[in-house]
């Protein structure tokens, strides 16, 4: 990673730079996709801990092992075709399998574990939430954002949207992630960072297991759009618009 002053940057900005911080950030639950725009510094002095340490630690990280695919040098079609064929299709693919083991565990051993009847209930704003969000991304941001790439590749102009300017979605698109990363916090506060119980029985080990899946991927999701893609696709309609 090349040189670069750690004081002035957010955490999301880090994490755009060198997708390998995601790991440290998550090991000291600090929010690098919803609340990416906040400082690093101050972020780290929240968790107390020392800000050049932990910056060391993600310099080390970004020598060592496979290299991680670099999002932030992607042309943005191409970003857009990954969230969708990568994000859109592993939530598509895993919440109705992660509804069955948080319905089927949460009949069988709601009276033995209390934080169970919250979880059934937080899933099922996150899982709905998502399901009236993704298509708001397919239909509107993504193929206004593939018609920017086009235009800015023709030397050509787009044609004004009804929504006036990306901004505007974007907008409500992150406030929606907002609103799913504050579900996804609970989450890992009511089940202890996902921790079975000692007795849990094999089907609440998987549902937290797969909870866990689901918190990872979504993190991610959320960080590459609020990170690299919003803020990218802000820029080219600006830069398409004023010429």
């Amino acid at each position: 990673m090349e040189t670069i002053n750690f004081d002035t940057k957010t955490v999301g900005e880090i994490v755009a730079h060198n997708p390998k911080a995601a790991s440290v950030f998550r090991k000291l639950n600090i929010d690098f996709c919803c609340g990416g725009n906040k400082s690093f510094t101050e972020e780290c002095k929240k968790k107390k801990q020392d800000p050049a340490e932990i910056w060391e630690e993600i310099e080390l990280l970004s020598k060592t092992g496979d290299k991680s695919l670099d999002f932030n040098s992607l042309k943005l079609d191409f970003l857009i075709d990954y969230i969708y064929q990568v994000h859109h299709q592993f939530l598509y693919k895993n919440l109705p399998e992660i509804r069955y083991f948080v319905e089927k565990v949460c009949t069988k051993h709601k009276d033995k574990y209390a934080y169970l009847t919250e979880l059934a209930t937080v899933y099922t704003i996150l899982e709905e939430d998502l399901l009236g969000h993704l298509p708001k991304e397919e239909n509107v941001i993504f193929p206004y954002g593939k018609s920017l790439v086009t235009a800015s590749e023709e030397h050509a102009q787009v044609a004004p949207p009804f929504f006036r300017t990306v901004k505007n979605p974007i907008s409500m698109m992150n406030s929606e992630h907002e609103e799913a990363g504050e579900l996804l916090f609970r989450l890992r506060e009511i089940t202890n960072n996902y921790t079975p119980p000692v007795d849990a029985c094999n089907s609440h080990i998987v549902m937290l297991s797969k909870l866990e899946e689901l918190d990872t991927d979504l993190t991610q999701h959320v960080h590459l759009e609020n990170n690299i893609l919003f803020p990218k696709l802000a820029a080219l309609e600006m830069e398409i618009m004023t010429h």
